[in-house]
């Protein structure tokens, strides 16, 4: 055996036992995205990362490429536990969410950098130093994003087939809910946020969980607003918001929900005042609700919700989570 059959069939037996390596791309890949198209010649080696979704989505998919993530200035960041190994020190840290570090980014020389979500205002800067791909969630569902960037990043580092089990496997479970959530009556989706919950109706930010879960709005559809700043706190403008947030509230409690959805930002973010329960059951608005008295409530997981978003992983344990509580009603 020639030197060069020998190396050949070295590298194929570490392939072999590397299950988490991909393989080249034979003639490169056209990757569409929310910001156009990105042509790879070859199997991306050194990722960076700007989304946490992606980061969920590689995980699902074995991919072992990704270099650097964003954690901040204190440097750990705030990943969901099932892709905490990503604030070891061993990814590097490449600024954060928001705001890339330029210097580290370039120092990393990464062959492909994914961006998503609160990162996809920064795509020309990123753009500017290496091939950027924008997974950003699209007006399509939040299920219907995850399988698709899936299915993308499968195609990207040639995993094809395991893209397609985690799929059929996230659809099996997503079908499952969707025939439960089906006669589970009508749901209500409480965003809890500073010192009270906000409704929020299908077309509002979390108002993807109605379609995710399957279950009948107990509101309508959220009126279109247009984008603009926050008003400034005490001003006419955010107190005229409060007074609307209150008669949603009043409102959506007044239709008699079945169920209670909720978010708690706080424990997304930092560490919340008080238990999530605890809160809530001080208005007495809530606590007087049908649905808060049977214990009908379904508490989505801050973080894959508020953090992650299309992640195939945090999406699957949540529809798990969530058949349970629905199987489990009283």
């Amino acid at each position: 055996m020639t030197s060069r059959s020998m190396f050949a069939a070295a590298a194929a037996i570490a392939l072999a036992f590397n299950g988490l390596t991909t393989p080249a791309l034979a003639q490169g890949v056209t990757v569409p995205h929310a910001k156009g198209e990105t042509v790879l010649a070859s199997t991306p080696r050194r990722v960076a990362v700007f989304d946490l979704a992606t980061l969920d989505n590689l995980t699902a998919l074995g991919v072992d490429a990704v270099a650097g993530v964003p954690k901040g200035a204190g440097g750990k960041g705030n990943f969901p536990p099932h892709i905490a190994r990503y604030a070891d020190a061993s990814y590097q840290n490449v600024g954060t969410l928001f705001e890339p570090d330029t210097a580290a980014l370039t120092a990393l020389k990464p062959d492909l950098i994914v961006v998503g979500g609160r990162s996809a205002r920064k795509y020309a800067q990123m753009q500017a130093i290496a091939p950027t791909i924008d997974l950003s969630p699209s007006q399509k569902s939040l299920a219907t994003t995850a399988i698709e960037n899936t299915r993308t990043l499968g195609r990207v580092f040639g995993v094809e087939d395991r893209a397609a089990t985690r799929i059929a496997e996230f659809e099996a479970k997503l079908s499952a809910l969707h025939a439960r959530a089906k006669g589970a009556g009508t749901g209500l989706v409480l965003f809890v946020a500073g010192g009270g919950a906000m409704v929020h109706a299908p077309g509002d930010r979390f108002g993807t969980a109605y379609d995710f879960i399957g279950i009948r709005p107990a509101v309508a559809p959220a009126a279109p607003t247009a984008a603009g700043p926050r008003p400034e706190a005490g001003s006419p403008e955010a107190e005229a918001a409060a007074r609307a947030r209150d008669a949603a509230l009043q409102a959506g409690l007044a239709s008699d929900p079945t169920w209670l959805i909720v978010l708690d930002r706080a424990a997304a973010t930092g560490a919340p005042p008080s238990p999530i329960a605890q809160r809530l059951a001080a208005d007495p608005r809530i606590a007087a609700s049908a649905a808060w008295k049977a214990g009908r409530v379904i508490y989505l997981d801050p973080k894959s919700w508020y953090l992650v978003g299309p992640g195939i992983t945090a999406l699957s344990k949540s529809a798990e989570d969530t058949l349970a509580a629905l199987t489990d009603a009283r």
